[in-house]
C-alpha cells in the first residue's frame, strides 16, 4: 500500500519560512497595540561592470580599521547581549549591537543598550545569528535591525534612516565599506548590494544551503540600486542591515516592505578601496 502523510522536508521548509517572516516582520512592529513612529525632535541622540572603473587604493584594509574592541568590552561588561560594534563613515551610525536569542527579535525593539524603554530601540541582531566574538563564529549571514523613523524617508533622519544615504550614487561610491567588529576582532566588510524588499524575501535568514545562498545573492543583485563589481561567492559571509521603508505604503506603519544594504566580510590584507567600482542599475527588479 501507499504511504500518505506530510514530507518531513516539506514540514521542515514550512517552519523555516515562518520563522523568516516572523523575523523580518519584527523589525518594524512590536507585540499588542501599533504605535506611529514618532518624529525626529522625540530623540536625543555579484555582477560585474561592463568596464568597471578601478578603484583607487591606499594601503591595506588593516590600515584603515577602527578601534572598537575596548569600547565593546566596556559596554559588556554593563550588559551581556552586547555582541559588537556597527560604524558606517559618513553617517551618523556608530554605536552597540546587541543580541537577544531568544525571543523572535522583539525584546530591544523598544529597548536601549541599558535595558530602559527606548521608541527607537537599539541596533540588535537577528535571534537566530550566531557569535562567540571572532569572524569565524559569525553566522553566514549577520542580519541586524534598526529603526528609520522618519515617514518621508530622508537619509539625514537618526538611527537606520542614515543607510538610506546609499541611495544617492555619489555616496554609494565614495563609501565602499561598513565596520562591523565584534568582542575579538576588529572586521570590514564592502557594500555589494542596496535594494527595497519585503518581507517575504529570505534575506534575513542567517543560515543558508549554498544552493539558497548562491540564490539569494542572484536575487538581490537583480534588485540593487547599483551594478556593484564585487564578487560574492558561497565561501564568503555577509551582513545584512534591515530597516523599515515608506516609499511603497506612504504614511503606513507597519508596512511588509524594507530598505537593506548588504556587504561582504573582506580580508583585512586585502588593497584598501577607496572608492566603490559601482553603476546606476539601469532597472532594479521592484520588491
Amino acid at each position: 500500500m501507499k504511504k500518505t502523510g506530510v514530507n518531513p522536508v516539506c514540514k521542515l521548509f514550512s517552519l523555516l519560512l515562518i520563522l523568516s517572516l516572523l523575523a523580518g516582520f519584527a523589525a518594524c512592529t512590536s507585540k499588542g497595540k501599533e504605535e506611529s513612529p514618532p518624529s525626529e525632535s522625540s530623540f536625543v541622540f555579484s555582477n560585474p561592470l561592463s568596464q568597471p572603473s578601478l578603484p583607487e587604493e591606499s594601503g591595506s584594509v588593516s590600515q584603515h580599521l577602527p578601534e572598537h574592541r575596548e569600547t565593546i568590552a566596556e559596554y559588556k561588561a554593563i550588559n551581556s547581549d552586547v555582541v559588537g560594534w556597527l560604524e558606517i563613515p559618513g553617517t551618523s551610525i556608530s554605536d552597540v549591537v546587541v543580541w537577544y536569542p531568544n525571543d523572535y527579535n522583539e525584546y530591544y525593539l523598544r529597548k536601549d543598550v541599558y535595558k530602559r524603554y527606548n521608541q527607537a530601540g537599539s541596533y540588535y541582531a537577528d535571534f537566530r545569528n550566531k557569535f562567540d566574538g571572532t569572524a569565524a563564529g559569525l553566522s553566514r549571514n549577520t542580519v541586524i535591525y534598526g529603526h528609520s523613523l522618519d515617514m518621508n524617508d530622508s537619509p539625514d533622519a537618526p538611527y537606520f534612516s542614515q543607510l538610506k544615504k546609499y541611495l544617492d550614487q555619489d555616496f554609494a561610491q565614495q563609501h565602499p565599506y561598513i565596520y562591523f567588529s565584534v568582542a575579538g576582532e576588529e572586521l570590514v566588510w564592502e557594500v555589494f548590494a542596496v535594494f527595497h524588499s519585503t518581507i517575504a524575501l529570505p534575506y534575513n535568514v542567517p543560515e543558508q544551503s549554498n544552493e539558497e545562498f548562491t540564490n539569494l545573492i542572484s536575487e538581490v543583485n537583480k534588485r540593487s540600486e547599483y551594478i556593484y563589481d564585487v564578487n560574492v561567492s558561497t565561501s564568503d559571509k555577509i551582513l545584512t542591515l534591515s530597516t523599515c521603508v515608506y516609499k511603497y505604503t506612504p504614511g503606513v506603519y507597519p508596512n511588509d516592505y524594507r530598505y537593506v544594504v548588504m556587504a561582504k566580510l573582506v580580508d583585512a590584507n586585502e588593497p584598501f578601496k577607496e572608492k566603490a567600482a559601482l553603476e546606476k542599475n539601469p532597472n532594479p527588479k521592484e520588491p
